[in-house]
């Protein structure tokens, strides 16, 4: 900005002397033409006057009789000037003596410099002064509409942010530092409003989970104190004490199960998990996948198969721990809605031109599609898709939060009575 106010300075005053000199040197043409004062001096500005014998021979100049011999008298007695009309002139006689007399007269005109640098210096000084002002007018109206206008208004609006008025967008108004001033303060508003949104948003999220939990443990908890109490007042002997003692423990396994996936969703949602990505062969990953949990498939007698329609080894980028996670979700959540003996998971591998398609599709009741836009919410449990004993309510949801902060896109297909198929897209490295 000092640069810029400086050039502006420097251009009032180029443009002041300008302005003033183009005028003045008008002004003073027209002033020597107005009083007859002769614009050119030298010898093309002397009248020469030739006599001889008294006659004139030759005159540049038209003068009479009377004139011509009071020029001479004057350079008699010595006067070497001699008035015309408004003009003086410097008067220079040469006489030749030979067979004629001739006498050579030579007037230059004198100028009154007295009068006309007095003239000439009084109508620069006003000039000068009129165009400095004028300029500055100019440019002091340029600074109030493209710097203290803005700033100004910049001001009212950087009080109503401290009063926390934060839907006012701020206007992009002014020049060079002002208006990136402007713009850096719109940036301002517009992380302030963020923040409180995420905010307002983190505390919304806070307090649903608090009440969530405090629901979803409640259960268990009194089943445990039931189990509990049966025990020490002597009602529950024998198998039965061991037996519930045993669901006692398996409750406890619950609880911790659900604490622990609230604290991880908690994390996720806050970003507070950093992701370790790599490249990864996603066919092999599968299969590793499969026989992690082809135990517990058999175990309920159903079935999970792997079906790949890749070319050939394919890398995707991802956090392979994480990841692991999603699978173990997906495929758990569509084993708990598969019936025994002919439940069927199938995992289904494709590509596209960009990323890797990752089909998960089941063959159980299917999720009624009012509830599928929601299966991916925290705590969300349909009649048909998420109702399950023994779950946090959280496991999709951790499965959309892992893909999505990898980068990728997780999403359900759903028919009721044929079965459900959950999608997921990750990226492709090369």
């Amino acid at each position: 900005m000092k640069s810029r106010l400086f050039s502006q300075n420097m251009l009032v005053l180029l443009a002041t002397v300008v302005i003033t000199t183009t005028v003045s040197l008008l002004f003073g043409y027209c002033y020597m033409r107005a009083n007859k004062i002769p614009t050119e001096l030298g010898a093309a500005g002397t009248d020469v006057i030739v006599l001889r014998g008294g006659s004139v021979l030759h005159a540049s100049r038209d003068l009479s009789r009377v004139q011509i011999q009071e020029i001479l008298m004057n350079d008699d007695v010595g006067e070497n000037t001699y008035p015309i009309g408004k003009v003086t002139y410097s008067v220079d006689v040469d006489r030749f003596q030979a067979e004629d007399d001739y006498e050579v007269i030579k007037l230059t005109p004198l100028l009154r410099t007295s009068g006309f640098v007095n003239v000439m210096l009084g109508f620069i000084i006003i000039v000068f002064f009129v165009t400095f002002l004028a300029a500055s007018l100019i440019v002091q109206r340029s600074h109030v509409r493209n710097f203290i206008g803005p700033i100004t208004k910049l001001k009212r609006e950087t009080e109503l942010l401290s009063a926390g008025e934060l839907d006012t967008a701020v206007v992009d108004e002014g020049e060079a530092e002002v208006l990136e001033l402007c713009r850096a303060v719109e940036q301002l508003r517009l992380k302030l409003k963020e923040s409180i949104y995420y905010q307002e948003k983190y505390d919304d999220n806070r307090k649903f989970l608090i009440s969530s939990i405090s629901h979803d443990l409640r259960t268990p908890v009194t089943a445990i104190r039931g189990y509990v109490e049966g025990v020490l007042d002597g009602v529950a002997t024998g198998e039965k004490r061991e037996r519930y003692l045993k669901a006692a423990l398996e409750k406890t396994t619950l609880i911790s199960a659900m604490i622990d996936d609230l604290l991880l969703y908690s994390k996720l949602d806050l970003h507070q998990i950093p992701f370790d990505m790599e490249r990864v062969d996603i066919a092999a990953y599968l299969e590793d996948s499969i026989a992690d949990n082809a135990v517990a498939f058999e175990k309920e007698g159903k079935r999970l198969t792997l079906e790949s329609e890749l070319p050939g080894p394919v890398q995707v980028s991802m956090d392979a721990v994480r990841f692991r996670r999603v699978v173990q979700n997906v495929l758990d959540n569509a084993r708990k809605h598969i019936a025994p003996e002919t439940g069927r998971v199938v995992l289904r591998l494709r590509e596209t031109n960009s990323s890797v398609i990752i089909e998960c599709r089941d063959n159980g009741i299917g999720i009624p599609k009012e509830d599928l836009p929601h299966i991916f919410d925290r705590f969300y449990r349909a009649d048909n898709a998420r109702k399950v004993e023994g779950s946090s309510g959280l496991g999709l949801a951790i499965a959309k939060q892992i893909v999505e902060g990898m980068d990728g896109r997780i999403w359900a297909v759903s028919q009721v009575g044929e079965g459900t198929s959950m999608m997921i897209s990750l990226k492709k490295v090369k």
